[in-house]
């Protein structure tokens, strides 16, 4: 993750320091302040196992605090997160160090200056007639999703959305059944626009009940297509489903790829 790291230096003698930080609407996990501490001009080194807390007062007076974290070298190392950056305007800040003997210090305040950005957050509009967030479906192809399995009437149903990465983990007493599974089917959705190409990929990890390994359905014969027109016979406890769809076919294409350590055996 590419990340901003602001050093600063405060003296805790002093009554202000009118020091101000900016950062812009909207971002999130990426900027971050590397604090030194001074008292009357002699460096304070903060110990490794003191608390370190981040107190933010916005423009509406909400107060909250955040932790931070002491680094090898004394210094401290405070996020800002998207609450803080949230709304445009200027944030009050201080910390507060807690040690294991229970003393505490606080810095004088600081100031977080949160400017404007040209688009904040997911709002970039597409080239569609709809204005479809071209930023919010790539940030979406992107990040692995939780694929959660949704309880049915006679098992579990996958339902997976287009163009998303998904991590299943199947690995809960939930799905067993005896010494076997419960039944799992897998309902793909209809594509947004069957004009263009969709995807899903699924990242499993179905650990074998006994010698038994996961059964999926992948749903009704003649609307689904496999490799060589062979249904997958999943054999390990480690794969990955891969769906394409084809717009010639108006079908989803459905293929595994199962993964062993070096000789394990079936």
């Amino acid at each position: 993750m590419t990340q901003c790291m602001c050093k600063m230096m405060l003296d805790v003698a002093d009554r202000d320091t009118m020091q101000t930080v900016v950062a812009r609407q909207g971002d999130n996990a990426a900027r971050f302040v590397r604090l030194a501490l001074f008292a009357f001009g002699e460096p304070i080194r903060v110990e490794e196992n003191a608390v370190v807390v981040l107190n933010a007062r916005n423009a509406a007076g909400e107060l909250r605090a955040f932790p931070g974290e002491v680094n090898c070298d004394g210094t401290l190392t405070l996020p800002f997160n998207s609450w803080m950056l949230h709304s445009v305007g200027i944030l009050q800040c201080d910390v507060t160090i807690v040690d294991a003997d229970g003393g505490k210090l606080t810095t004088p305040p600081f100031e977080v200056d949160v400017a404007p950005s040209v688009a904040a957050d997911e709002l970039l509009p597409g080239d569609s007639d709809e204005g479809e967030s071209i930023t919010a479906r790539l940030l979406s192809e992107e990040r692995v999703f939780t694929l959660e399995p949704v309880l049915a009437v006679d098992g579990y149903e996958l339902r997976p959305l287009s163009n998303r990465k998904y991590a299943l983990d199947l690995s809960s007493e939930i799905y067993s059944e005896g010494e076997g599974w419960k039944h799992i089917a897998m309902v793909l959705p209809t594509p947004d626009d069957v004009g263009n190409d969709s995807w899903i990929l699924i990242y499993c990890h179905a650990p074998k009940r006994g010698s038994v390994a996961v059964s999926i359905e992948w749903g009704a014969a003649g609307e689904v297509l496999f490799v060589d027109g062979q249904i997958p016979d999943i054999v390990h406890g480690d794969f990955d489903i891969v769906c394409t769809y084809s717009r010639a076919a108006g079908k989803w294409q459905i293929g595994t790829v199962q993964y062993k350590t070096v000789g394990e055996a079936v």
